[in-house]
């Protein structure tokens, strides 16, 4: 039998207070970091859903910002860069009747203290009050007019993209020629500083130049939580423009001409021409249209052949061809667009399923790209023609030559060399990553009503049969699309 001492007495006691205490302390501990987490998850909670409130908002502003909408709902953006008056819009969205919200004033707790960082980027001074438009409320829906509104951002701010307000800084290879502040402009592939283009601002539509190019919009986003969480986020979007080329042919390189040929760079969509036997035009305004005579027949960053007797070069514009100009187009990039376009019909699949092997398509007549309307057509405003005209974005990944027969409406991509053989009737857009040569080889008329973009040569062969006809067309090229709102060209959260 074991005998307990009496300096051994208590000590139970004591293991048994000591084990509690520490069972204790392991549990605090344990609901501390419960808590630390549940308030973790609570706080990265807030954070998202002020995240996503705030891409809400953006998106919102840009769905608003659809050219074919219609005020109350649609949303104008800025025409002046940031700096400017009326450069700046705000879309507000209070959460009641009791939460003002006011971006521009600094003791707002939705204050856009961003806005300052990037006027002090370009140069202007922040605080300018001329900066302002009237600010546009959120389009809430009408059953929810009197309530909160169904997205819990604070503002979404609306600013032209100038140069170097945010990333990147444009400066296309020589700070002499890219200055800060200046417009960011789209053409539907790249964006450039409007300095560089060589003109004052960015524009759209017939006679533009450069050809087809938009503003680029900064859209920046707010919204604050319940709890205090905050989110910035911003993108930049710009509507696809319509695409308009300089001339009726525009040719990367260089241009041989030879055999029968007529390359006319006025307007077929606005001028009514006729050609007397000496290749000299006159033009007048369609009925309803003004004749537009701003573009060249054959523009080149290469040299072009003098013309022979048999080759007409028509233009409005003077001198009718332009050689060695500053080449305006991303042919790769053209081409890789309308490749992964929605919609756009490959040869080499269903219904054609072209055999292309070896960076070669072969050779194909009677091909049909899509229905054009009767040749000549009428004035392409008002184009007549089958019952199923309809143009379609076709795709060939490889050289290919075309002989008679071949007709098309819409955009033909040649990922290669194109070799018109004999006879053509397309009504649209010709892109050709190579080189682009008629050779003739029958008595069918070439006519193209629309331009065509070579990415190297342009070739007009002397075994040409019969007239090749090439005649600008704005109608014929692809427009701007009004219904869908401006593309998402970038996108970034803002740590403030």
């Amino acid at each position: 039998m074991r005998t307990i001492h009496a300096s051994q007495r208590g000590i139970a006691l004591l293991i048994t207070i000591f084990s509690l205490l520490l069972l204790t302390g392991i549990a605090i501990g344990l609901m501390y970091l419960g808590d630390t987490e549940t308030r973790v998850n609570d706080n990265f909670r807030s954070s998202q859903q002020a995240y996503f409130a705030a891409y809400g908002g953006l998106q919102s502003v840009r769905e608003r910002m659809t050219l074919a909408n219609t005020a109350p709902h649609q949303v104008t953006p800025p025409s002046a860069t940031l700096g400017n008056n009326a450069s700046v819009l705000y879309v507000t969205n209070p959460a009641g009747n009791s939460d003002t919200v006011s971006p521009t004033d600094s003791t707002n707790a939705y204050y856009d203290n961003e806005l300052c960082t990037e006027l002090t980027s370009v140069g202007q001074v922040c605080g300018q009050t001329r900066y302002f438009q009237a600010p546009v409320s959120e389009d809430k829906p009408s059953s929810m007019v009197n309530t909160f509104s169904a997205l819990s951002y604070k503002w979404v701010r609306v600013t032209e993209k100038s140069n170097a307000n945010v990333p990147p800084y444009y400066n296309n290879g020589s700070s002499s020629t890219s200055t800060r502040g200046t417009q960011i402009c789209w053409n539907g592939v790249n964006e450039l500083p409007v300095t560089s283009l060589g003109v004052a601002n960015c524009s759209t539509g017939i006679g533009s130049d450069p050809p087809g190019w938009s503003p680029v919009y900064t859209l920046t986003s707010l919204a604050v939580t319940t709890n205090g969480a905050k989110r910035m986020l911003q993108m930049e979007v710009a509507n696809d423009p319509p695409l308009e080329t300089k001339g009726a042919v525009d040719s990367q390189d260089h241009v041989d001409l030879n055999g029968s040929l007529t390359v006319n760079g006025y307007d077929y969509c606005t001028c009514n021409c006729t050609v007397d036997n000496k290749g000299n035009a006159t033009c007048t305004d369609r009925s309803g249209a003004t004749c537009d005579r701003s573009h060249y027949a054959i523009y080149a960053a290469g040299t072009v052949d003098n013309p022979n007797a048999s080759e007409d070069l028509i233009s409005g514009a003077t001198p009718p061809v332009v050689q060695n100009g500053a080449w305006p187009w991303d042919v790769p990039a053209l081409v890789a667009k309308y490749r992964n376009a929605t919609g756009t019909v490959n040869v080499a699949s269903a219904p054609y399923s072209w055999t292309c092997t070896g960076g070669s398509c072969g050779t194909h007549s009677n091909g049909t790209f899509g229905v054009p309307p009767n040749f000549p057509p009428s004035p392409a405003s008002s184009p007549t023609g089958p019952a199923n005209m309809a143009s379609q974005v076709t795709y060939i990944p490889g050289d290919v030559q075309l002989t008679s027969g071949t007709v098309g409406n819409g955009v033909l991509v040649v990922d290669g060399n194109l070799d018109i053989h004999g006879g053509l009737q397309f009504y649209g857009l010709i892109i050709v990553r190579g080189v682009i040569s008629f050779t003739g080889g029958g008595s069918d008329k070439v006519n193209l009503y629309g331009a065509i973009i070579a990415g190297q040569q342009s070739y007009v062969d002397n075994t040409l049969g019969g007239s090749a006809n090439i005649n600008f067309d704005y109608c014929a090229l692809p427009q701007q699309d009004k219904t869908q709102p401006p593309r998402m060209l970038s996108f970034r959260d803002i740590s403030f």
